[in-house]
């Protein structure tokens, strides 16, 4: 199934007059100049002071995912006086000064090959938007790197180009097969003080159905992260193996389990660990500390919903 993604929102412009004091991205269109932007309804992802406003949208690995965009037209003028011929152009340059404002993100611009949109866009006679699809090749995005499109409107045949609204970066993050959040169908947890030797009075012990739903998020093609493991009674989160990680081998469908906070974590020896593609199951046996103070886990979860 194809995704669709619809970007709507309203930024705020230096070209403007004013903005509505309450919320940054609100045009005013009581005064200033008339100008065309990126016309968005979901929340950006950047902070208040970010250089320009980013928006994230994941998707599945696809021969062919469709991000649906919006331009707009806003100001003194409240429709479009005639039709508004838009330019468009990929823009790696607002990437790159993101990157610097926030070097956390490390926003890679995808390659020509991956993506396809429409150079220009027509805002129609009488009216305030015009929506554009880009195509993406998601199932051929490389999952080690932050992928994400930077497009400006390069040139607009009335009016002017918003200063903040005019170009835009498109964060789209690719999810593999096992992401998502997962309800616990059933499993256990068991601590020892010593191999071999089973704790005693331990609330921590016993069984893991019922406890909060478990987060996996993907890593990397074939790997997610779980997070929300708890103990037993789902109070407390298991501590000591962070970064607990599942990878799939997509041939055979076995789990490798393991942790890079914790490189003795690892499947147990003689116990199931797979996935199933067609119920989105996934049973998990794995263990850690297996020379001092052994912990062992069995898992049966099944995905409930995207994350």
């Amino acid at each position: 199934m194809k995704n669709k993604f619809l970007f709507l929102t309203l930024l705020c412009t230096g070209l403007l007059t004013s903005c509505l004091k309450d919320d940054k991205y609100a045009l005013d269109p009581s005064g200033g100049t008339n100008v065309v932007e990126f016309y968005n309804i979901v929340a950006p992802t950047s902070d208040y002071n970010a250089p320009c406003l980013v928006y994230t949208k994941a998707f599945e690995a696809e021969a062919e995912s469709i991000l649906t965009a919006g331009v707009n037209y806003a100001g003194p003028e409240n429709l479009a006086p005639k039709d508004i011929v838009l330019q468009l152009a990929v823009d790696p340059s607002i990437i790159t000064t993101y990157n610097t404002y926030d070097a956390s993100k490390h926003y890679v611009q995808l390659d020509p090959s991956l993506y396809s949109f429409p150079t220009t866009v027509t805002i129609p006679k009488g009216k305030k938007t015009a929506f554009f699809e880009i195509k993406l090749k998601t199932a051929q995005f490389d999952f080690n790197k932050v992928n994400a499109l930077a497009i400006q409107i390069t040139n607009t045949s009335h009016a002017v180009v918003s200063g903040n609204g005019g170009g835009a970066i498109f964060a789209v993050p690719v999810k593999n097969v096992m992401d998502g959040i997962y309800k616990i169908e059933s499993g256990f947890v068991q601590r020892y003080s010593a191999p071999g030797v089973p704790t005693v009075n331990d609330a921590l012990n016993g069984n893991l159905a019922g406890n909060p739903d478990l987060t996996l998020s993907t890593i990397n093609a074939t790997t997610v992260e779980i997070t929300n493991l708890r103990w037993a009674g789902g109070t407390s989160s298991v501590s000591g193996i962070n970064n607990l990680r599942a990878t799939l081998n997509p041939a055979t469908n076995q789990i490798t389990m393991s942790a890079a906070g914790n490189a003795t974590l690892k499947n147990r020896t003689g116990f199931e660990n797979s996935y199933n593609p067609t119920t989105k199951t996934l049973t998990l046996n794995f263990d850690w500390n297996q020379t001092t103070t052994p912990r062992e886990v069995g898992l049966v979860i099944k995905w409930s919903k995207v994350r």
